[in-house]
């Protein structure tokens, strides 16, 4: 998608809140001018407008996880379903309905939650349920709600799970920004929590203030993985995508860019969700914006690179470095999982913290080094051709001087320049690498290939010098395939970081 298509989508979007719900068909046709990616775009902003009208200052369900769409009728509350004695509604959410209940089996209290005939009819979206509940139901951490069984009783699916008695976030940022200690334990539990389930290769996908409670005990607990997707990884089995294609799950407050789209997503969705809820736990207010409208377009502006992630000083030293990381843009320039975003928390106000939240990593400092020395072998290069440009056969010296003069001082250019950027903006280093390495790859290339042709040349009367000049070449052309690749990856600036890679 184009900037100019989503900026269109945006315009259409707005003009189609400002109208009468009845009247917005007809102005989408017309506005969106026959383009059917524009009006499929629009008509599912709204479709996530409706379903979350007011999600900046909507009341928490309590104890609930989102899990219906439209409640079971009529009410299950004083019915036995299988082992379970159901009691009073706690919660309502995108999938089913929560109950409080007792599994009389064991004799304990739960959340049981009743999944709509919508969801459990469909066999796949049946199939996804089960999964997802699976992979929900192996993730154990103190500070996630426990996933006890997933019961199929009278053809209807029933999530039952550990009922948390206290107050959601969503209640805690209503009564103003955590004070700093409190702050930090909460998004440590959080962010450890997040951890543990990417390592098992688990996306939450819906994180949010109403789905992460406090208990009377002071215990944080992240409710309803219902929305959780089990994510293909180097060290777990890969599973078919369930979700419907080109649907976006998740909350628009509190969805990552790349969501708007309803395309894959990975553990940096939830660290950007987790940016945006840190945000708000320490400064009461959503980081893009009171107007729901104008975050969620800004947020889904940010697709393009429109967005800038809020700059604001936050009440602990470099906490605001950390959450505008979780917050960027694309999602390769974030915390890669949980771990690594855990880890630079725990580290806040010791040494080095600033630099390791700003730069993609705390190895930078060797991928800066790198840039340093191979421009100076660059420069070098150069100056070797002009010194022996009179060794070799006419006009072939001067050829190959000018030519090594021009590629090195393009290659020195696009080094330095990343090497600056590094230093003054790293939040971008990773978008300007990618424009720049091509060009500079070239010139690397074709340097260390003149200076191959210069040892050539002026074998058989020089050897010593043309044997040097051979093996530097060689180990540039190392350094560009090997060396380059290496410390860009362990910087965690290339797309592909791993987690140990980014933090």
């Amino acid at each position: 998608m184009t900037p100019e298509t989503w900026q269109r989508i945006n315009e259409v979007f707005h003009a189609a809140l400002a109208v009468a719900p009845d009247k917005r068909d007809s102005l989408l046709r017309q506005a969106a001018g026959g383009d059917p990616e524009i009006l499929r775009e629009v008509r599912a902003l709204l479709e996530s407008h409706e379903r979350t009208a007011g999600f900046l200052d909507e009341p928490a369900w309590g104890i609930a996880a989102d899990l219906v769409l439209d409640p079971p009728d009529p009410s299950l509350t004083g019915r036995q379903i299988g082992p379970y004695l159901v009691g009073p509604e706690i919660g309502r959410g995108g999938m089913g309905v929560v109950y409080a209940a007792t599994d009389q089996r064991l004799g304990r209290a739960v959340a049981l939650k009743a999944l709509t005939p919508e969801y459990t009819r469909d066999r796949v979206r049946r199939e996804r349920l089960t999964r997802e509940a699976r992979a929900a139901a192996a993730l154990t951490h103190p500070a996630v709600a426990t996933v006890f069984a997933l019961e199929e009783l009278d053809e209807a699916l029933y999530i039952a799970s550990e009922l948390v008695e206290g107050r959601t976030l969503r209640e805690e940022i209503a009564d103003g920004p955590l004070p700093p200690p409190r702050l930090m334990a909460t998004l440590l539990d959080i962010a450890d929590a997040l951890a543990a389930a990417h390592s098992r290769g688990i996306v939450h996908r819906d994180l949010k203030p109403e789905n992460v409670m406090r208990r009377h005990d002071g215990q944080i607990k992240i409710l309803d993985f219902g929305l959780a997707s089990t994510a293909a990884s180097s060290d777990a089995p890969s599973v078919t995508r369930l979700t419907e294609a080109g649907t976006a799950l998740g909350t628009p407050g509190y969805m990552a860019p790349e969501q708007f789209g309803g395309g894959e997503v990975d553990a940096t969705a939830d660290v950007f969700a987790f940016g945006v809820l840190a945000w708000e736990l320490a400064t009461g207010t959503h980081p893009f914006g009171k107007d729901q409208g104008d975050a969620v377009a800004r947020m889904a502006g940010a697709l393009e690179g429109v967005t800038e992630p809020p700059s604001a000083a936050l009440p602990v030293d470099g906490l605001s470095l950390i959450l505008r990381r979780c917050l960027r843009a694309l999602p390769a320039e974030r915390y890669a999982s949980g771990r690594p975003l855990a880890i630079d928390l725990r580290t806040l106000g010791g040494p080095g913290a600033s630099q390791r939240a700003a730069g993609p990593a705390p190895t930078l400092w060797w991928w800066q080094c790198h840039q340093l020395v191979v421009s100076g072998l660059n420069a070098a290069m150069a100056a070797a051709a002009w010194g022996i440009r009179s060794w070799m056969p006419r006009p072939y010296g001067s050829a190959v001087f000018l030519m090594m003069l021009m590629l090195a001082t393009i290659s020195i250019t696009l080094r330095l320049n990343l090497w600056f950027v590094s230093r003054v903006h790293p939040s971008v280093l990773g978008v300007q690498r990618a424009r720049a390495f091509p060009a500079l790859a070239i010139a690397d290339g074709l340097l260390a290939s003149f200076l191959v042709a210069a040892a050539a040349l002026i074998s058989g009367t020089h050897d010593e010098v043309a044997a040097l000049l051979a093996v530097v070449g060689i180990a540039t052309f190392a350094s560009l395939l090997l060396i380059e690749p290496a410390t860009t990856s362990i910087a965690g600036i290339g797309r592909g970081a791993s987690d140990s890679q980014a933090g």
